[in-house]
């Protein structure tokens, strides 16, 4: 059972100012204004309590906070204000979800009850990547006005990613290495807007990937990307 925790400080107010006045938008805009220095420490401190394997201090959240410190240090997550507001609303849902799982969210949704079923799964990769899934397309759809507002190629970069990041949670690939940070060291732009003259490149990754990660029959994985609808 998790048990519930103080919250911290995780907005910063000056940020993600604009937006719908509801109770979705409230929370897309606290997803917006969290802070790096937060987001790293809720999920930080999420794993430390429930590493589940024993390879380092954050166990399988070793893959999740390796993205987001690369989402931070390509600018698309920022102190200042700068950057894009759809990558920190999308790793701000996340956040969320992850903060009130620690706190022991009383009426949990979807999402935050998975991240509370992967601390006492008897498969947790598995389920640390349901969980994961789950926060980031409920992110996805409630973020779909941000996006558009992407320019066109970095709408094109992210829909890489989620095709990408969709096939590894379906592979079942482990969390608990540096796997995911080399491979966005190798692929993955380091500033924000990504150059159009890098798309080539990682579309040719995408297809590699899809071709690579098959479902049991062999046959390619459908329902994955941007607009899928497998983690509702």
């Amino acid at each position: 059972m998790i048990m519930a925790r103080p919250a911290v400080r995780l907005y910063n107010h000056t940020m993600g100012s604009g937006l719908m006045a509801s109770a979705a938008g409230a929370r897309l805009a606290e997803a917006v204004a969290v802070t790096p220095a937060a987001r790293m420490e809720a999920v930080e401190s999420f794993f430390a309590a429930h590493p589940r394997s024993s390879e380092g201090p954050f166990g399988l959240g070793r893959a999740i906070l390796d993205f987001q410190a690369w989402e931070v240090a390509s600018g698309r997550i920022s102190a200042s204000g700068g950057g894009s507001d759809w990558w920190r609303a999308v790793n701000g849902m996340m956040v969320l979800d992850i903060a009130a799982a620690s706190h022991g969210a009383a009426r949990p949704s979807p999402a935050i009850r998975a991240w509370l079923d992967y601390a006492t799964a008897s498969e947790p990769q598995g389920a640390l990547w349901e969980a994961h899934q789950r926060s980031l397309h409920a992110g996805i759809r409630a973020c779909a006005r941000l996006l558009g507002a992407e320019p066109p190629a970095e709408r094109q970069f992210a829909a890489i990613v989620i095709d990408v990041v969709d096939r590894t949670a379906l592979s079942g690939a482990a969390t608990d290495n540096d796997g995911l940070a080399r491979m966005t060291e190798r692929f993955y732009p380091r500033q924000y807007p990504i150059d159009p003259g890098e798309l080539p490149a990682l579309e040719a990754m995408r297809a590699k990937t899809a071709a690579r990660l098959v479902d049991g029959t062999r046959g390619p994985l459908l329902d994955v990307g941007i607009d899928s609808t497998r983690w509702k």
